[in-house]
């Protein structure tokens, strides 16, 4: 399975590069522009500023991710099922999941927080198990409970194995974004931080995809199975 949802992402986002361009990241494009503007604050660029700035700009940012959700999850799969809308549909109909969405990210970040207060591997054994609520609510267009019961129904004896399916992208990846990101920091943060910030987020858009693409192989094979 794992080695069917890695050939699938690259074969998905090679030949559809453009159209993930055009339909997501304008949102990271969105992301960066609140970054821009919170780092216009007196001391926010190197994150010495008023807490209430810093939750602001956070709360924007966290807000546009949940909205990126839906929509890259409705261009996955409109792409493997070989249909087409148009831009703007996407966005109005990402609208549409984006509270179903955002109290699903509410239930899982609760659930994982005190699967963390015990031990670290609880936590991630949670996080496994509730990471295909949303797909289920975007792709079957079920409640939220329904979703959170759905993602913990596939999953059922298959929580480890799943975390290890997400441990094998997640870790190369942030490796790879960490190596990436080190040659840059040591030339731009100090010349230009808004420089610097412009890769990360340009860099999140292109881990974001990947890894929704990726999720959603899987759930497409669980929900199957």
């Amino acid at each position: 399975m794992i080695l069917d949802a890695f050939k699938f992402t690259n074969n998905l986002l090679l030949r559809n590069a453009s159209k993930f361009l055009i339909v997501v990241f304008p949102v990271f494009v969105l992301q960066f522009l609140v970054y821009l503007s919170f780092a216009s604050v007196p001391g926010n660029e190197f994150g010495t500023t008023s807490s209430s700035a810093s939750f602001g700009e956070q709360l924007l940012t966290n807000l546009l991710s949940v909205y990126a959700l839906p929509l890259v999850i409705l261009l996955i799969d409109d792409i493997h099922k070989e249909k087409s809308r148009s831009i703007s549909n996407y966005f109005i109909h990402a609208l549409f999941f984006f509270f179903r969405i955002l109290i699903i990210s509410f239930i899982t970040g609760f659930a994982v927080f005190f699967g963390l207060i015990l031990l670290i591997l609880p936590g991630m054994y949670v996080s496994a198990r509730l990471l295909f609520a949303p797909f289920s609510a975007v792709l079957t267009n079920t409640g939220i409970l329904d979703s959170v019961k759905k993602s913990f129904e596939i999953t059922e004896e298959r929580g480890w194995q799943i975390l290890g399916y997400i441990l094998a992208i997640v870790l190369p990846l942030m490796c790879v974004m960490i190596f990436i990101l080190v040659v840059p920091g040591v030339f731009l943060i100090p010349q230009s931080m808004h420089a610097y910030m412009a890769i990360v987020f340009s860099l999140s858009f292109l881990f974001y995809v990947y890894f929704s693409i990726y999720s959603y192989r899987l759930f497409i094979n669980l929900s199957n199975n």
